[in-house]
């Protein structure tokens, strides 16, 4: 399905300069909106786009760092995994932080293809254009992409109208999934045995960072660490934007040593207290703790996107050097547009007031 994705953003972008790269980063958007993981996002793209890219001769660091980028949008377009463990610890509506997602996932990944086109604007070479494409082919091209924008669909749609609960529509999109790779005649016993071995990994992983952070919930509580803090920083009388600003700071520091799921269980106790305190939107919030996460998962030097892409592009010549060098433009694009989405948070809570 990524597959078919990727070729079809190709067929539409791939001859304008740069093309390729934006095409992977359309492709991993539509791959988010059905997976919800960063690293699955990342890792599955660059297996699919990377070998295309250097064989159309795009240089290394555009190649890696559109990839690696790309892979930011798995968390940050619905329905991303972050958000779900981010509702329990708020108490917040899991269809609402979805929704409230739509938008800036569109946001910043047109943004992204605006950087990989003024990147080949000023350097032809990195990203040389692919063949026209007929608008015939275009048309056609887009019947590659209906058995995504179907899983989306149902599962998002099944969320927002209330016909399943958020984990009814994992398991009913994973159902769908299952089948059609079935009919694609894609799936082999040897294929299906790693996909239950890599999903106990990860639950396992996720359970044991849950256990831990619900014991430090539970020591925040008991301690009234949280309120104490709520207070003193109400007392000091600083404006709700210099709040935030400090807030994603200090995720941004922990980024370089934590990965994201860890840093979200162990920081969202702490400043929930400020954001109620301050009458902050839970929603808008939620979002921008997720943004910052993703920026944590491309910056160097501990981003977890980075070292998936330097081991899957190593046997090709790929160095961690050019891993960073690639990703550096794409992270000064992120803060961009977290200072966007901090001074117009209306980008959040328009569409959720709407499908309210």
């Amino acid at each position: 399905m990524t597959k078919d994705g990727y070729r079809a953003a190709n067929t539409w972008l791939g001859h304008l300069p740069g093309g390729l790269a934006m095409s992977s980063v359309v492709g991993a958007a539509a791959f988010s909106a059905i997976s919800g993981s960063s690293m699955a996002c990342t890792a599955l793209m660059t297996r699919v786009a990377l070998p295309s890219l250097l064989e159309h001769k795009y240089k290394p660091h555009l190649a890696v760092g559109s990839l690696a980028a790309g892979g930011t949008l798995g968390n940050l377009v619905p329905p991303g995994v972050l958000y779900i463990f981010y509702a329990i610890m708020a108490q917040a509506s899991v269809g609402q932080l979805f929704i409230g997602s739509v938008i800036p996932g569109i946001v910043l990944t047109v943004m992204y293809m605006i950087q990989i086109w003024i990147q080949c604007k000023i350097d032809p070479l990195a990203g040389p254009r692919a063949a026209k494409t007929s608008w015939r082919q275009k048309v056609l091209a887009l019947r590659d992409t209906a058995a995504l924008i179907f899983v989306f669909l149902l599962v998002m749609g099944g969320i927002e109208f209330g016909i399943f609960t958020p984990f009814e529509a994992a398991a009913t999109g994973t159902l769908f999934v299952f089948i059609y790779s079935l009919l694609r005649k894609t799936m082999s016993g040897q294929k299906l045995a790693q996909a239950f071995r890599s999903t106990t990994i990860t639950v396992g992983m996720i359970f044991a960072v849950i256990v831990g952070a619900k014991i430090f919930t539970s020591y925040m509580a008991i301690t009234n660490l949280s309120q104490s803090l709520a207070a003193w920083v109400v007392e000091l009388n600083v404006s709700k934007v210099g709040v935030i600003i400090i807030i994603m700071i200090a995720y941004f520091i922990l980024g370089t040593a934590m990965d994201t799921l860890s840093m979200l269980l162990l920081t969202v106790p702490i400043f929930l207290g400020i954001i109620r305190a301050l009458g902050i939107d839970l929603i808008w919030f939620g979002v921008l703790v997720i943004i910052q996460m993703e920026l944590a998962s491309l910056s160097p030097p501990a981003g977890m996107n980075l070292y998936i892409v330097y081991s899957m592009g190593k046997d090709k010549g790929i160095t961690m050097g050019t891993v960073f060098w690639g990703v550096t433009p794409f992270c000064f694009t992120m803060l961009v547009f977290n200072a966007f989405i901090i001074a117009v948070p209306q980008t959040v809570t328009w569409l959720v007031s709407v499908m309210k």
